[in-house]
């Protein structure tokens, strides 16, 4: 991307600070839904949080709205693809992605990235729940101590259907933040 359209981008604007989460939000030429940003500590070390992440079926734990989750193909130890339904409340219909999500660990600069995309027209569609067009996360990781990480993640993403862009917009922070606490709770049990 040339460096003029990386000034072009809109700044962050701090849109919910609670229990030390902050969550960000800005606007996009190329969507009408707005990205996410979320940026908080966390207690705990790369291998536990990577574990987290594998559990796949237990996301419904932690992840906010989450009805189920299932791991469909484990690649490796650092990529799997997994299937997701998404509670909506009423009169919505569920949403539902499959997601490729990859880990690095990069021990020199002390640093773990999580890539999610998801797969589009690789699985059938489901009777009465939307598939989610268009999603893509990204977290960075780094280290702050032997038991504490700093976590940055970014989430670009279109939830498909006929919601209108400022009602989702309006309820975006929710479910980061609501995410990122149970995250925190689960983290917190395994580092009393």
């Amino acid at each position: 991307m040339p460096c003029n359209e990386l000034l072009s981008q809109p700044a962050w604007e701090l849109k919910k600070d609670k229990d030390s989460i902050r969550i960000y939000t800005r606007s996009t030429e190329a969507s009408k839904f707005n990205e996410l940003k979320a940026v908080f500590n966390l207690r705990g070390n790369f291998e536990q949080l990577h574990s987290i992440i594998e559990d796949v079926p237990r996301y419904k734990d932690w992840v906010y709205a989450c009805k189920t989750s299932m791991l469909v193909e484990k690649k490796n130890n650092d990529e799997l693809v997994y299937y997701s339904e998404v509670s909506a409340p009423w009169p919505l219909s569920n949403r539902d992605f499959y997601s490729d999500t990859r880990i690095w660990m990069d021990s020199a600069k002390k640093q773990m990235r999580i890539s999610s995309f998801n797969l589009v027209n690789r699985f059938k569609e489901k009777e009465h729940i939307v598939r989610v067009p268009f999603l893509k996360a990204e977290w960075t990781i780094s280290t702050l101590g032997p038991s504490l990480m700093r976590i940055e993640y970014i989430l670009d993403w279109n939830p498909g259907g006929n919601i209108p862009a400022w009602i989702a917009n309006m309820f975006s922070t929710n479910a980061p933040y609501q995410s990122f606490s149970q995250l925190q709770r689960k983290m917190a049990d395994l580092n009393p």
